[in-house]
């Protein structure tokens, strides 16, 4: 039969043994830390979550910043030496930010904390945001090397390493009674070792790393400079923007009501992580290569994008009506609130969810100004949103301008990647 034969030759495609090695790998991952969550919670309070969140948030900022945002590069270089140039390149800029935010972080760790309005918690743990941060820029760095190489399951035993170990420490710390710490030292140790076999698992096209050509590595710094000058800026803006609320909610509001909106924020970006996590990187090496071979590309994004929103959708639709009911049955009745912000944010996140697979087409085509513009425009939106609710001291107030505001500006996003998309086309003139 015809659509058996389709079906072979489909299942026969790299895009698709790619896509289906990412996805798989990502979705077994991310089960494992939702399988525990309902554990976690009851073992930690909301007041470690926000802790822990805030951490997070603060070290994934500085994670951006720490690469210079060459990773995507070492996609696009077509020269093995110039790839491990650039691979070098981040490794400099990651080991001086650690050496300065170290210094900074342990220093004035205090007078940082004390920005808070639970300073109390957050105070010990702000030493351990550079290490932090050196793990998981290394992290991303290699995990772009290993999309350059094709290696794709590597990424995805990664991915598995990580969310296992984070599982199994966070409820091995919990047990053992490190209810104050074991958040934390669960996710420095789950991101060292998910690093470490990341090592291990590409030192053959490692090999050599450590001769340093001080002239390719200023040659390739600027030849791809458009990523620091806007696509970092644009990085930082769109990981500011949604990490707003552990950022600044915990200026105003004890951190028991952030943790509360940590797990919603959480539960809430499973399901983006797991599509997105491994989507965009086998879109982002097909597309390149298509436009290489000088082929469309509109038409694969655009069948892409319309099974996306048909298959999200249903489970959208339900979880607005059983958000509340679902966290207090899943998470602990103290959780119920979590469940009430989840559902106020759920139209935000199925328009997250259909493009962050997509962020990686203004750097395709060169559009990262413009984009970098777009984001400075949503950030400054969003906190104006976050300061409505502050104004207020209305948590729930907060989280819906919040959400609305991000709802819009993410739907103008993928309206202009469709844009990007469709003017680019070899046939376009």
């Amino acid at each position: 039969m015809k659509w058996i034969d389709d079906l072979r030759q489909w299942s026969r495609q790299e895009f698709t043994r790619y896509s289906v090695t990412l996805l798989s790998t990502s979705t077994l991952a991310q089960i494992i830390g939702l399988v525990v969550y309902p554990l976690l919670t009851r073992l930690y309070t909301p007041e470690d979550f926000g802790v822990l969140n805030v951490l997070l948030s603060v070290a994934g900022l500085l994670a951006i910043v720490s690469t210079g945002r060459y990773g995507p590069a070492l996609v696009l270089e077509e020269d093995d030496a110039s790839a491990k140039s650039i691979l070098q390149l981040i490794m400099l800029i990651s080991g001086v930010l650690f050496v300065l935010s170290q210094l900074s972080f342990t220093v004035f760790a205090h007078p940082i904390a004390s920005l808070f309005k639970t300073a109390a918690g957050i105070e010990r743990w702000l030493p351990f945001i550079p290490l932090l941060v050196l793990l998981m820029a290394l992290w991303q760095a290699l995990n772009y090397f290993c999309i350059r190489q094709k290696k794709f399951s590597v990424v995805g035993e990664n991915n598995l390493v990580k969310s296992f170990l984070n599982a199994g420490l966070k409820l091995g710390f919990g047990y053992a009674g490190m209810l104050r710490s074991g958040l934390v030292m669960a996710t420095l140790l789950s991101w060292a070792s998910s690093l470490s076999l990341s090592i291990f698992r590409v030192r053959k096209q490692l090999s050599g790393i450590f001769h340093v050509d001080k002239g390719l590595i200023r040659q390739m710094a600027v030849k791809y400079s458009n990523f620091p000058k806007f696509e970092l800026p644009q990085a930082v803006s769109n990981m500011l923007a949604g990490n707003l609320p552990l950022l600044m909610l915990p200026l105003c509001f004890d951190m028991d009501e952030v943790g509360l909106l940590s797990l919603a924020l959480t539960i809430g970006f499973y399901p983006v992580g797991v599509f997105t996590g491994s989507m965009d990187q086998v879109l982002y090496k097909r597309v390149v290569e298509q436009r290489q071979r000088n082929e469309e590309v509109f038409p694969m994004i655009a069948r892409f994008c319309q099974r996306t929103f048909l298959a999200l959708l249903p489970f959208f639709v339900l979880f607005f009506f059983i958000a509340e009911w679902f966290f207090s049955f899943v998470f602990g009745a103290e959780w119920t609130e979590a469940g009430r912000y989840f559902k106020i944010m759920l139209p935000w996140l199925f328009v997250v969810t259909m493009s962050a697979s997509l962020v990686f087409v203004p750097k395709v085509y060169f559009k990262q100004r413009t984009a970098m513009l777009i984001e400075f425009v949503y950030i400054i939106l969003r906190i104006a949103a976050l300061c409505v609710g502050m104004w207020k001291h209305d948590l729930t107030l907060a989280i819906l301008c919040f959400s609305v505001v991000s709802a819009i500006m993410v739907s103008v996003q993928l309206i202009w990647y469709f844009v990007l998309l469709k003017r680019n086309e070899p046939c376009s003139i």
